[in-house]
């Protein structure tokens, strides 16, 4: 097909062209932040009406004298409080019973191990069985040298026989 029509009148259709691509753009995205918005807006009275029942349900629960969940946090976060102090300042009889354990010498061992919560300090009492007077000398040495044990008391009874000693002391922690 042949155009046959002046450079002129060809130039103002491609700009009619041209205005009514930019007019149908235009519209679309005109419609397009008139949807945004819209969403937009039936968010924020969708989440301002959540606030305010809350609010609402906060102010029930004052007025029926309940706490409120600051309140009840402030509660719990005292009873956190509480439960790790006192793991903090509890012993371990596992830790203990491993330091003794390691601290007796070939031969030895023990019969009776009693632990008593005596505040400050806890007490242990043990008995048991060295072999040889050398045995029971070197498992004092050894839990004497643990910092953890202290104020030790060895009767002299211990130190009477020389080989087969039923031996019993105590210590605190």
């Amino acid at each position: 097909m042949i155009n046959l029509l002046p450079p002129s009148h060809k130039e103002e259709l491609r700009r009619e062209e041209q205005f009514r691509l930019a007019l149908i753009l235009g519209m679309l995205l005109m419609a397009f932040f008139i949807c945004l918005s819209l969403s937009l807006l039936s968010i924020r009275v969708y989440v301002s009406g959540e606030i305010r029942a809350q609010e609402i349900l906060a102010e029930a629960q004052e007025k029926e004298g309940g706490e409120s969940q600051v309140e009840q946090i402030h509660a719990l976060n005292t009873d956190i409080a509480g439960v790790s102090s006192f793991l903090a300042g509890r012993v371990v009889l596992s830790d203990i019973a491993a330091r003794i354990s390691s601290a007796l010498p070939e031969g030895a061992y023990i019969t009776f191990l009693s632990y008593t919560p005596v505040s400050p300090k806890a007490k242990i009492v043990l008995t048991g069985f060295a072999p040889q007077t050398e045995d029971l000398l070197l498992l004092r040495t050894n839990l004497e040298q643990n910092s953890l044990f202290g104020n030790f008391h060895f009767p002299p009874s211990n130190w009477i026989r020389a080989t087969n000693i039923n031996f019993s002391f105590d210590f605190e922690i």
